[in-house]
């Protein structure tokens, strides 16, 4: 699997950046996993945005849907020109209800995540686990010939992670919280020490901190997660790419 980083900070980008957004890759297809803001000019400079085959939102917040509409406009495009025959499939959750009915659009065939079900994309098996936010939130796992990934998406320190996220290849986790921090509120959020303490439980192979603070020291929260965790620590930031 290949993953590539388009957005990963929390809330609001800086400099240029963007918010909430990953591409992964197989042999057999690609995931758009959640679309914040900015993301669709950063997946330009990768693939032709109709080369998707689906998109997992994990919540409904902003930050991780704002481009969610621009990319379903490009879908609209796309289908008016038949450079693809199906509209955009897309798991998401269901609440809150206005940003359900919000994102609803005849380029998108909309599905509820259901969370004990197995799905299968891109020749890989998908699934889900409801974890601790501010509104619904899924983690996802993808499994592809042995190969785990793992996003935590948006939560607070949750142990159902821990089995969820257990052997992982490769994990990437929110690591919102910083000491002194005034970027958000904290609530259903983690700290990256917290991050690195379940990456150590659950013995994943890399833990890549995502969903950054606009006002954290990354080289600090580094050092949090790598004296909780054995394994290989990256930060969102740093990184482009990633085969695994």
């Amino acid at each position: 699997m290949r993953l590539d980083i388009l957005g990963f900070w929390g809330g609001t980008p800086e400099d240029g950046g963007a918010t909430t957004g990953y591409l992964l890759r197989t042999p057999r297809g690609t995931l758009l996993i959640d679309c914040g803001s900015g993301i669709m000019s950063r997946l330009s400079t990768l693939i032709k945005f109709y080369e998707i085959d689906a998109v997992l939102l994990t919540h409904l917040h902003f930050d991780h849907i704002a481009d969610y509409g621009i990319l379903q406009y490009g879908f609209n495009r796309a289908l008016r020109n038949k450079w693809v025959e199906e509209p955009l499939y897309t798991l998401a959750p269901n609440k809150p209800d206005v940003m359900w009915k919000a994102i609803q659009a005849n380029e998108a065939q909309l599905e509820v995540i259901e969370e004990n079900f197995d799905y299968s994309l891109i020749g890989a098996t998908v699934e889900f686990l409801s974890v601790s936010h501010t509104i619904p939130c899924y983690a996802i796992k993808v499994t592809y010939e042995g190969m785990i990934f793992v996003f935590s998406a948006d939560t607070a320190y949750f142990e159902p992670l821990i089995d969820f996220a257990k052997d992982a290849d490769l994990f990437l986790c929110e690591a919102t919280n910083f000491e002194g921090s005034i970027h958000s509120t904290g609530t259903g959020h983690m700290s990256a020490s917290e991050a690195g303490k379940l990456a150590q439980k659950a013995r994943v192979k890399t833990l890549i901190l995502t969903h950054l603070p606009s006002d954290g020291n990354f080289s600090n929260m580094k050092d949090e997660a790598k004296a909780e965790f054995n394994g290989e620590v990256l930060m969102a930031s740093d990184i482009d790419s990633l085969t695994f």
